[in-house]
Formats: C-alpha cells, sequence, structure tokens
C-alpha cells in the first residue's frame, strides 16, 4: 500500500470507529489530567518529565508520581489494543460493542503494560544519567527512538496474532526490520500532526482565557485522534502485508 491510500484508508476507518475510539480516549485523557505535579509537565498533549525535581520530591508526591504514571501508562496500553482490535473487527466485519472491547482487550493491554513499563523504566534512567551530564536533549531524543522503534508494532502483534508477551516482542521488532519504510512513514505522520498540536497549544496560550486549559484541550486532540490514527496507520500496514486485508474482509 502506497502512503496516500493508508492515510485515505486509515482517515476512513476512524470515521468509523470514531464512536468507540471516544471511552478509550477520554478514559486516558482523565489520567492525563493529574499529569500536573511538581515533577512532570504537560505539552502538546503528552506527560513529560523534570528529571532533576525528581530528586528533591516528597515521598507523598513520589507515591503519586509513580501511581498515576503506572496508571496512565496502562491506560494509554488500553488505547492502543482497543484501536487494534477496532480495526480488526471493523476490517473483518464483527460488530464490537464498548464492552466488547473492553472485555477482550484487557488481557492484550496488560501484555503491551508489561512491555512498555520495562522500556519506560530503562527510558528514565537514561532520560536521568543523560540530564545528570548535561547531554544533548537531541541526541536523548535519538536514543528513545532508537530504544522503542522495535516495539512500535507490539499491539498489533498481540492483538492481531496473539502473542505472547516476548513471541510478541519479537515478533514487533522482526517486523520492524522487515518494514522500515512503514516505521518511517509512522514517524513521519506522527511529527506533522504534533508539530500541528504544539503549535495549536501554543497559540491557543496566548488567549488569556485558554492558558491554562490549553495543554488539556491539546491532550483532548491527542488521544481522540492523533494517538488512534498513528495506531490505525498501523494496524492498516500491518494487516494489509500479513493477511492481505484491505477494506473489508480478505483478498
Amino acid at each position: 500500500m502506497d502512503v496516500l491510500s493508508v492515510i485515505k484508508e486509515s482517515m476512513e476507518t476512524y470515521d468509523r470507529i470514531f464512536p468507540l475510539v471516544i471511552p478509550l480516549g477520554i478514559m486516558v485523557l482523565l489520567v492525563s489530567a493529574f499529569l500536573m505535579l511538581g515533577a512532570t509537565y504537560i505539552s502538546a498533549g503528552a506527560g513529560f518529565v523534570r528529571y532533576s525535581d525528581i530528586t528533591i520530591m516528597q515521598p507523598v508526591n513520589m507515591l503519586l508520581f509513580i501511581v498515576i504514571s503506572l496508571t496512565g501508562m496502562f491506560a494509554f496500553s488500553f488505547l492502543s489494543v482497543g484501536v487494534t482490535a477496532l480495526v480488526k473487527y471493523k476490517r473483518t466485519m464483527d460488530e464490537l460493542s464498548f464492552f466488547k472491547l473492553a472485555n477482550r482487550a484487557v488481557k492484550y493491554s496488560i501484555k503491551v503494560f508489561v512491555a512498555w513499563f520495562a522500556l519506560s523504566a530503562i527510558s528514565f534512567a537514561i532520560g536521568y544519567i543523560f540530564k545528570s551530564f548535561d547531554v544533548p536533549d537531541v541526541l536523548l531524543a535519538l536514543t528513545f527512538v532508537f530504544l522503542w522503534w522495535g516495539v512500535i508494532f507490539l499491539p498489533e502483534t498481540i492483538v492481531l496474532d496473539d502473542a505472547k508477551f516476548l513471541s510478541g516482542i519479537a515478533s514487533s521488532i522482526r517486523y520492524s526490520l522487515k518494514h522500515p519504510i512503514q516505521l518511517v512513514v509512522y514517524y513521519v505522520v506522527g511529527l506533522i500532526l504534533i508539530f500541528f498540536l504544539t503549535l495549536f497549544e501554543v497559540l491557543l496560550e496566548y488567549i488569556p482565557a485558554f492558558y491554562w486549559i490549553a495543554p488539556f484541550l491539546s491532550s483532548l486532540l491527542l488521544f481522540l485522534f492523533v494517538v488512534p490514527f498513528l495506531e490505525i496507520i498501523k494496524c492498516q500496514y500491518y494487516m494489509s502485508t500479513k493477511y492481505r486485508i484491505t477494506k473489508v474482509g480478505l483478498t
């Protein structure tokens, strides 16, 4: 599938599953609303860590930080898995309610959550060390991309292939190595969407009445459109490559 076809079909798929995306996105949004702690901040809808503030956090705030971070990570895992499952069932013409989706998605979400938790812990340690030695942010960002690129397709391997935890990670890495162009498309589209999301937030902050709610409005767009849309793009590529599923059914 060429890039334009993937974008077009992803938009059509997003339109069809949007009613079920709403509760998934709002669930993650509600968790992200609690991320305005001393060591965290929200920009372009996403939560970021102030590494230098971690060491001076009070024990209660530290515990709250850990609980909210883990809850947010699971909610994000559930969103990614949920959208992937939605695309799967819509492509195979299976009717799916939100409660049916939630029931099926929990076991998949746990697998994805464990993998992302491990990578997040490693990322946090790397980020803390890099910041302690004043390593440029660009190098830190590139390190994160290298660390995470192989598990980009993890939700697809878990949901579509019903893979086990370790085999799902291995399958995701193999698929990423075999289809690097799909990764490039994913990252480029993601960067474009995040750029406009950041621009939207910055411009909104110039309006006094919207200054404090701008990050949450950008979070709304992030979890209701950007993240689901990027997940749909991955799923479209994965299904068309491995299963030859196009608009409906099998080809």
